[in-house]
């Protein structure tokens, strides 16, 4: 629980922010430790500031009793005496009057000009000290004058001196922060470049750099992200490159199966289907009571034969689409999605055919119909789709002049289906599918639908002769 707890509060955190909290933190222990030295040296500045002031109270107020005793005014000393002492500082002074009541001489407990500290400061700060007292002899009595400590006002120029200081301090931490946060923002921003240059490369784009920074230490590591870089897209290319042979030698050992079927597996199954016609009708002309054995034969080997061609014509079909190079791109698109609309009638194929050229080569051509092949067959099979939209369109500007055209060849597979789980690693299918578009230059992205579903975006990089036709726009459902 709390290594869980100090993960998501710590561990968690960038590190900009940790630095950050690390260096508040010290500032913060700094800060504390500083106001204790302050309130201890401000407690001892108090203590002999009070002492001192009451050693000059003691004198002043015995020379100046002296004073009016020496004038014989002996009798109105006690209404000299406040006007005598009024001006001393830091000091409380009392006497007791002939009704035995105490009176305070001076100072003014309360002043309008001085900033009353909190509680918790006066109590840290505030000596311990005995008064001192000292004896007024009037015409009738001696009465004693009472001289205390007060550092009331001591305290007070000690909070605000405090309280400035305080508001400083924070006012510098606060600034200290802000330039780290700027500063550290700096020093750090080539680890986060580096972060997406990682990212970069997790989603195949091997042809990232990163600008080395001045920090060295971060240069080094930098350029060591772009020697891997350099090394992994040297590995892609000559990955793609071995891909495409390897896609060549399949596609070539397909079509000579593929012609071999045709070839061989189509004549014989055709010559089955003639010499059995031709033994119904000599049996029709022979003798009747072996007619219905005869025929019953002849009907299992035309059953049979049947079905093998169907099977011979599917076959063909998934090995090597037989109309490739011969008819429009658009056109066999249609007829594969007419295909699976007959064996699943359950599903409906929506497709749009946009603004497509008759043929991108056999490569690009093959790679596409592999795509659309490979994705409606996995949203059935797998998915349980029963909506499937097909959308092809090319997209990009002319470049280098009216002879040539760059641009896009943008596929997009769309089902209701149950969805692929994040967790579910690819199948062979659709590894596939994903490196013979990478073989083109082109991107395969796989991600789930906004409600429902399963989305393959497909992307291809193509160019053409601006001359050839376009096929016009075909919007359509099979039902």
């Amino acid at each position: 629980m709390l290594q869980e707890l100090a993960q998501k509060l710590w561990y968690d955190r960038p590190v900009r922010t940790q630095l950050l909290v690390a260096v508040g933190a010290i500032n913060l222990l700094a800060g504390i430790f500083a106001a204790c030295v302050s309130v201890l040296n401000t407690r001892t500045a108090t203590r002999v500031e009070i002492e001192a002031s009451l050693e000059v109270a003691q004198r002043f107020v015995a020379a100046t009793i002296n004073d009016i005793a020496a004038r014989g005014r002996s009798d109105q000393m006690l209404q000299e005496l406040p006007l005598q002492l009024k001006h001393l500082r830091h000091v409380r002074i009392m006497f007791m009057d002939s009704a035995g009541q105490m009176n305070i001489i001076s100072p003014e407990l309360d002043r309008a000009d001085r900033v009353e500290p909190p509680g918790w400061f006066t109590d840290l700060v505030r000596p311990q000290l005995p008064g001192r007292a000292v004896r007024v002899v009037t015409s009738d009595q001696s009465n004693p004058v009472i001289i205390v400590g007060e550092p009331r006002d001591e305290i007070a120029e000690a909070w605000r001196d405090f309280y400035w200081l305080a508001l400083v301090w924070l006012a510098l931490q606060a600034l200290i922060l802000v330039i780290l946060y700027a500063v550290l923002g700096r020093v750090l921003d080539p680890l986060a470049s580096l972060s997406k240059g990682m990212h970069n490369l997790e989603d195949g784009l091997y042809g990232t750099r990163l600008t080395p920074p001045k920090v060295q230490e971060l240069a080094r590591i930098t350029n060591r992200f772009n020697t891997l870089a350099s090394a992994l897209d040297t590995a892609r290319e000559e990955n793609s490159r071995l891909y495409r042979q390897l896609i060549s030698v399949q596609e070539e050992e397909r079509r000579t199966i593929a012609n071999e079927l045709h070839d061989e597996a189509g004549p014989c199954l055709f010559g089955i289907t003639a010499n059995a016609s031709s033994i119904h009708n000599i049996a029709e002309q022979g003798d009747r009571s072996r007619l219905p054995e005869i025929s019953r034969r002849v009907g299992e080997i035309l059953s049979i034969a049947e079905r093998l061609k169907i099977m011979n014509r599917a076959l063909l079909k998934k090995l090597r689409p037989g109309p490739l190079g011969r008819v429009k791109l658009a056109e066999l698109i249609d007829e594969l999605i007419v295909g699976f609309q007959r064996r699943h009638p359950d599903t409906n194929v929506v497709s749009r055919l946009d603004g497509l050229a008759d043929s991108y080569g056999e490569a690009i051509d093959l790679t596409i119909y592999r795509c659309i092949q490979e994705g409606i067959t996995n949203a059935i099979r797998h998915g349980r789709a029963t909506n499937l939209t097909v959308d092809l369109v090319e997209e990009g500007s002319s470049r280098g002049g009216a002879r040539r055209q760059r641009g896009v060849l943008s596929l997009t597979l769309a089902d209701d289906g149950k969805g692929i789980a994040p967790s579910t690693p690819k199948g062979f299918g659709l590894t596939t599918m994903t490196e013979r578009v990478r073989s083109h230059g082109g991107s395969c992205v796989i991600s789930p639908g906004r409600e429902k579903g399963t989305v393959i975006h497909v992307e291809i990089p193509v160019q053409r002769s601006a001359a050839r036709a376009r096929v016009p726009e075909l919007v359509g459902g099979h039902p």
